[in-house]
């Protein structure tokens, strides 16, 4: 009996994906964004090459998707796309949905994270920092450094929280020489750097957004 049911499980779920594969191509863009996300959920790899083709998709929500979809998958390939859908993207909520997918794919994505945090756009370089700091990788120590004089105040948290996270000394040491500083809001920065909602939520609220924009 658990042999029977396991095998009914898989090929419900593989009724599933592809269904929601072919709602990736749908003419209604609320399927395809729905489908997007689930897919990503689902970690499947075959639709890999249909959500990369969405990351130029005219609906925003569905870019959206798309891109969060890729990097739950874990899809190597599209690094480079992501990296460069970040660069033309017009609105900065969807190029931080795409510079959160690259964080996803991990040390792969490293060289264009390290690249994206002196992005133009403040949500890029946030996002950027975050991914940084949650891979841990010592190479993104020295740019994270120069990244504690960024104007924007949560760009400089955002650094501050990825050198902890990291705890290479230069980092540490170099967050003690910035909070001996008079510069008020870096240490606000400091104090508040691993406190506040974390990626999930700011996603949903996004989300959210985006899809009433699209009624």
């Amino acid at each position: 009996m658990t042999l029977l049911l396991a095998t009914l499980l898989i090929l419900a779920c593989q009724s599933e994906t592809a269904r929601l594969r072919k709602q990736l191509t749908s003419p209604d863009p609320e399927l395809r964004a729905d489908a997007a996300k689930r897919l990503g959920e689902l970690k499947d790899k075959p639709s890999v090459p249909l959500l990369l083709n969405l990351l130029k998709d005219s609906v925003p929500v569905v870019r959206f998707e798309a891109g969060l979809a890729l990097g739950k998958i874990g899809a190597k390939q599209a690094i480079e796309p992501l990296f460069n859908a970040i660069t033309k993207e017009p609105q900065e909520d969807i190029a931080m949905a795409f510079t959160k997918a690259l964080g996803d794919l991990g040390v792969d994505a490293l060289d264009y994270l390290i690249t994206l945090i002196s992005a133009p756009r403040r949500l890029v370089r946030i996002t950027a920092c975050q991914a940084l700091g949650k891979i841990g990788a010592n190479k993104a120590v020295d740019p994270l450094i120069g990244r504690l004089n960024d104007p924007d105040p949560q760009v400089r948290k955002a650094a501050i929280s990825a050198l902890r996270r990291i705890g290479d000394p230069k980092g540490m040491a170099a967050i003690e020489r910035k909070l001996a500083s008079p510069d008020y809001t870096t240490q606000q920065a400091a104090e508040q750097a691993l406190s506040g909602p974390g990626y999930e939520q700011q996603l949903d609220e996004i989300r959210s957004i985006l899809r009433r924009l699209n009624r």
